[in-house]
Parts: C-alpha cells; sequence; structure tokens
C-alpha cells in the first residue's frame, strides 16, 4: 500500500524567492514612487463589518511590504489593530485625523472622503 501523504516538494511555486526571500516574488515589480507628492483617499467604512468602523487609506503607490511597515506604525501609534492588503490599509476604528496626520508627516497629501 502506498503513502499518499507528500514529505518533500520540488514544486517552485512552493519554494521562496533567492532575492528576495517571500513565497510571493517582489522582485519584478515596478519601483514604488516615492511618499512625498502622492495623494492619499482616507474613508471611515462599515459595510460587511456589523456596524463597525474601519478608517480605510486608498491610493498609495508603495510595494506591499512598505504598505505594511507604514500600517504597523499607524497601529502602534493610535494603539489599535488593522491591516495592509489589496494595497489598502485598514485601522480599526474611526481615526481619520489621526491618520491623516500621521500621512502628512511622511509627505503624503490627503482627501478625507465620506461622511
Amino acid at each position: 500500500m502506498k503513502n499518499s501523504r507528500m514529505i518533500y516538494s520540488t514544486d517552485s511555486a512552493a519554494q521562496k524567492c533567492p532575492r528576495c526571500g517571500q513565497y510571493e516574488c517582489i522582485c519584478d515589480q515596478p519601483p514604488e514612487a516615492p511618499l512625498a507628492g502622492q495623494t492619499a483617499k482616507i474613508l471611515v467604512d462599515r459595510k460587511g463589518r456589523k456596524g463597525k468602523s474601519v478608517t480605510v487609506v486608498e491610493g498609495l503607490r508603495v510595494n506591499p511590504m512598505h504598505l505594511a511597515e507604514i500600517a504597523k506604525s499607524m497601529k502602534q501609534k493610535i494603539g489599535t489593530g488593522g491591516t495592509a492588503k489589496n494595497g489598502r490599509i485598514e485601522i480599526q476604528g474611526e481615526h481619520r485625523q489621526v491618520v491623516a496626520g500621521m500621512l502628512q508627516d511622511l509627505g503624503v497629501k490627503t482627501k478625507l472622503s465620506g461622511g
């Protein structure tokens, strides 16, 4: 009887990139634009979250690793949870003014959107 458990795989999709060390290679992505001069849209979203508010930052053209670093510093300063995914930063709660101030300190122009 043959054992069907896979012990080792040489599948290239399951290996890390030798240059960047990530499973999803980011080496071939275009270089990121500098933060200074970019415009970010900041809004509060409640859809699909059972009425709970989330502050969303959209429109930053940076690589996913840098976006995660920006999100991490925001979460630490505000003292709340959040995530960086799909080119957006989501911070739990209504923190538009604080997030706008932090982005302006980085040289990013901000637009407040929504109510």
